[in-house]
């Protein structure tokens, strides 16, 4: 029977959601719309300045991708020059020797 008496007073409230306001209908109106028209224009831009910081993320991975590619370009070119330097260095020595040799038997 408890049950029952808790449904019956929840059936004699009013509905949920509703009130009751004291304020004139036009007074109201005019106050919902601008509470309205400001939350919308505040969401709106947070939605375009959303967009671009998210093409600016965009811009600035595809930037970093490029320069992380050319780099590793670069150090490909480094690796090459350097066996390059290191093979140059070796005939040099293997020469200023033949020289030496060549002065040594000669003289």
């Amino acid at each position: 029977m408890d049950a029952f008496t808790a449904f019956e007073a929840e059936a004699e409230t009013p509905e949920r959601g509703t009130k009751e306001y004291k304020s004139r209908p036009g007074a109201l109106i005019w106050f919902f719309r601008k509470s309205r028209d400001l939350w919308k224009n505040k969401y709106q831009e947070l939605k375009v300045s959303f967009k671009l910081l998210k093409n600016r993320v965009a811009d600035l991975t595809k930037s970093r991708e490029f320069w992380k590619e050319k780099a590793k370009q670069a150090q490909g070119q480094v690796a090459a020059l350097e066996t390059q330097i290191v093979s140059l260095q070796a005939e040099v020595v293997a020469l200023t020797s033949e020289k030496k040799t060549s002065r040594a038997s000669a003289g």
